[in-house]
């Protein structure tokens, strides 16, 4: 691929200093969308898009981005869209309702951040996850999309993006490169990440020496589940409609456990519905991870999800534990790819 020079960038961009990026991480998950770029910037917000008509009028803020294609990949030209709270506030489609790969450039474009003045920015590397990054035709799918000069505005600032190479891997290996360089794990024996994500939970085991065995890969319920199960509360089940599953894991996130604005509070029942779903998760990881059982070291969760599970940490005297900084430990990793 050719390096970006200023024959790319359209004349309505001005010409400024070009930025340049090793790397750049971006974790599109079911429930939030994470990116860490080389300056060490992480950044988050909700995961949902809405798209938008030429009139809409939607303001950008910290945890609202809005954008605009003009030239590059032709599926995108002419789109306009929003990720984040304004789009949740939009009801606008939540990532685990779709299908990540074809939403991953509607994701991943708007978390690219400028610096300062700088307008042009080239990316020799940009890594994605998927649940299952053996599935060859998605990994392909978000590699077209994102490889390639991207011209477009975010939140109105005028940006040319050139992204030399997109690398697609394993939801859990940053999580796992993450813990490694925090010294997680005591034992040099097979360990293993459980990620608890929004749509599903993955639970992979790793060897001493870093490899992932196919067989030691356990999908788990995630919190999307959770959500089904609060479902069933009394008072959720006399609406005259269906409730909301992001309005509830936005509940169960706050610790408010009050559905949207109805005042309906799923509170008293919610930890039976959290205990039946963490032992759903263990008896899952029981019956797949049963030829590890014996020489297994620990275990590390994350996720947006990670702190329900304090009670499998409590359950397996230790041996499960919590990473501290659950909701950014994959994408952390993930700019480590080699």
């Amino acid at each position: 691929m050719n390096t970006l020079t200023e024959a790319d960038v359209p004349r309505s961009i001005p010409s400024t200093p070009i930025l340049r990026w090793a790397t750049f991480a971006c974790d599109a998950g079911n429930r939030t969308i994470k990116a860490f770029d080389e300056v060490n910037r992480l950044h988050s917000v909700p995961s949902l898009v809405q798209f938008l008509g030429e009139f809409d009028d939607v303001h950008a803020d910290r945890q609202s981005l809005i954008c605009e294609y003009l030239d590059g990949n032709p599926d995108l030209l002419g789109q306009r869209w929003v990720v984040g709270k304004a789009a949740q506030d939009l009801a606008g489609q939540a990532t685990f309702e779709g299908e990540k790969a074809e939403l991953a450039p509607y994701l991943v474009l708007p978390m690219i951040q400028p610096l300062d003045q700088q307008r042009q920015i080239v990316i020799q590397k940009l890594v994605c996850c998927l649940p299952n990054h053996r599935q060859q035709d998605k990994a392909e799918t978000i590699q077209k999309a994102l490889t390639g000069l991207h011209h477009y505005r975010r939140n109105g600032e005028l940006l040319t993006v050139q992204v030399r190479s997109v690398v697609v891997e394993p939801e859990t290996l940053g999580a796992y490169r993450y813990c490694l360089s925090q010294r997680l794990f005591q034992y040099a024996r097979p360990n293993g990440i459980l990620d608890l994500g929004g749509k599903t939970g993955i639970a992979q085991i790793y060897t001493a020496n870093g490899s992932s065995p196919a067989d030691g890969r356990v999908i788990v319920p995630g919190s999307f589940d959770l959500a089904l199960r609060c479902t069933k509360h009394p008072e959720l089940q006399k609406l005259d409609f269906s409730p909301n599953l992001t309005l509830i894991m936005d509940a169960i996130a706050t610790g408010t456990y009050v559905y949207g604005t109805t005042g309906i509070c799923f509170a008293d029942q919610f930890p039976q519905y959290r205990d039946a779903w963490i032992a759903d998760i263990r008896n899952k990881l029981r019956i797949g991870w049963a030829k590890w059982m014996s020489d297994l070291g620990e275990v590390v969760i994350v996720g947006g999800a990670a702190a329900l599970a304090q009670s499998l940490v409590e359950a397996t005297t230790g041996r499960f534990k919590l990473c501290e900084r659950s909701q950014f430990a994959n994408v952390i990793g993930m700019r480590s790819a080699t």
